[in-house]
């Protein structure tokens, strides 16, 4: 995981969904109860999901798929292709946010219907779940060159089970991004020392859309540690130094 920058929606989707989150907010205003008034709203979040304007969330799909790692890659595991709009707040239980914009990121069916779900970790009404579109998941998580996700806060320890980052092939690829990336940066100081300016502009471009595109967020940390030397070739560190520019390609 990396941290994604959240794009504005057009004025028509923004006011297509505050439209339907008005409707689910008035809905079983009228129950005597608190969990008759839930239900109530529960229930109409998900008809309206049901009935939910194509073209609107066409707009929604595409600019989820602009923000993604890589060439649209699943904001949570970053392997596979993002397919599903995924409520980082579950609809079942903060159904008026089943059409806030913020709430949605773009997952594969593996993370969204067999890690994630409804599963939403709190303690004493925190959140202890990272959102890659508020937190920078490198704040909670450490990547080693050896494919893991080591946790450095509670967020970390809760999302590493829930969004199911401790697979075993999502540990492998990441090993094989980090050899990969190693050797792409050294490819793109090597370019640029022979001239080829259209070997480095594909150099960028591969590093910055590699599957698992948060090994190199991790390699440009890393490449900053007094541990550098132990984890990355000397050939990369060399072309970081020469080069700074890369370290600032995935801030846009």
């Amino acid at each position: 995981m990396r941290k994604l920058r959240r794009e504005p929606l057009s004025e028509h989707a923004t006011r297509v969904l505050w439209k339907q989150t008005v409707k689910i907010v008035e809905a079983g205003n009228s129950e005597p109860s608190r969990s008759k008034l839930a239900k109530a709203r529960r229930d109409e979040a998900k008809r309206l999901w049901k009935q939910k304007a194509e073209a609107t969330f066409d707009e929604i799909r595409a600019t989820l798929k602009r923000m993604a790692s890589g060439v649209e890659r699943c904001m949570y595991c970053e392997s596979n292709e993002g397919t599903d709009i995924e409520h980082f707040w579950p609809q079942n239980r903060a159904p008026c946010r089943a059409f806030d914009w913020t709430n949605y990121l773009l997952a594969c069916s593996a993370c969204n219907s067999n890690h994630k779900r409804d599963r939403f970790p709190r303690r004493h009404g925190e959140l202890l779940l990272i959102n890659p579109t508020e937190d920078d998941p490198l704040d909670h998580l450490v990547l080693t060159p050896t494919g893991k996700f080591v946790p450095i806060t509670d967020k970390g320890e809760k999302s590493i089970p829930v969004f199911g980052l401790h697979r075993g092939p999502l540990e492998r690829s990441r090993v094989i991004a980090w050899a990969a990336v190693d050797g792409l940066i050294v490819r793109y100081a090597n370019a640029c020392a022979r001239g080829d300016s259209s070997l480095a502009l594909g150099t960028q471009k591969a590093l910055c859309e590699y599957p698992q595109v948060s090994v190199f967020a991790a390699i440009l940390r890393v490449a900053e540690g007094t541990a550098a030397e132990d984890f990355l070739s000397p050939e990369c560190l060399e072309a970081l130094a020469a080069h700074p520019e890369i370290k600032s390609w995935l801030d846009g």
